[in-house]
């Protein structure tokens, strides 16, 4: 049996960050609203994007998208089992996670992963399909939501409290300088 780690779905080389660091700098999280892809290569807005989807009951895009991305990076002598787990938790007939993709995808798919060597490009029409759908349907959701507004809120909040420390201190520092 496999250790939750190990899962397909855990992001493990990605770094997500912990929440209960200090919070992130207004200008990043407002740079996730640049585009898709600049969201999914920041950690935290990755996290934050997924914590979205699973609200929204399709966290499975983002998850498959994910896998794909890793499998891309696997050494050679992994790629095959990787893409069969890939198969089996997002595209099988009884997958636990299943995407939704057009036929056309899923046969190509399914004909690449099942030859026998699949590659680490098997997924790539599968993933572009996941990727239009996510930036068209789900991404727009998520800058309207009042999740993303809060998020980015609470960032402006505290990068000017910061920002007000920090003059004051100066201030600080400048009237003793003068005594």
């Amino acid at each position: 049996m496999k250790d939750k780690d190990d899962d397909i779905y855990t992001y493990r080389h990605f770094n997500i960050e912990d929440p209960r660091k200090d919070p992130l700098p207004s200008r990043r999280v407002r740079r996730w609203a640049f585009g898709l892809r600049e969201l999914l290569q920041d950690s935290a807005g990755r996290e934050h994007f997924a914590k979205f989807l699973s609200k929204e009951f399709s966290g499975e895009n983002l998850k498959f998208w994910l896998a794909v991305q890793e499998l891309k990076s696997l050494p050679i002598s992994r790629v095959a089992s990787y893409a069969k787990d890939i198969w089996k938790e997002f595209l099988a007939v009884d997958a636990p996670s299943p995407v939704n993709i057009d036929a056309a995808s899923r046969e190509l798919t399914r004909v690449k992963v099942e030859s026998g060597k699949p590659d680490r490009y098997c997924f790539d029409q599968a993933q572009a399909h996941v990727y239009h759908l996510m930036k068209s349907d789900s991404y727009s959701r998520y800058l309207r939501s009042e999740m993303y507004k809060d998020y980015l809120n609470g960032a402006k909040k505290k990068t000017s409290v910061k920002g007000i420390r920090s003059i004051v201190s100066f201030t600080g520092r400048k009237e003793q300088s003068t005594n």
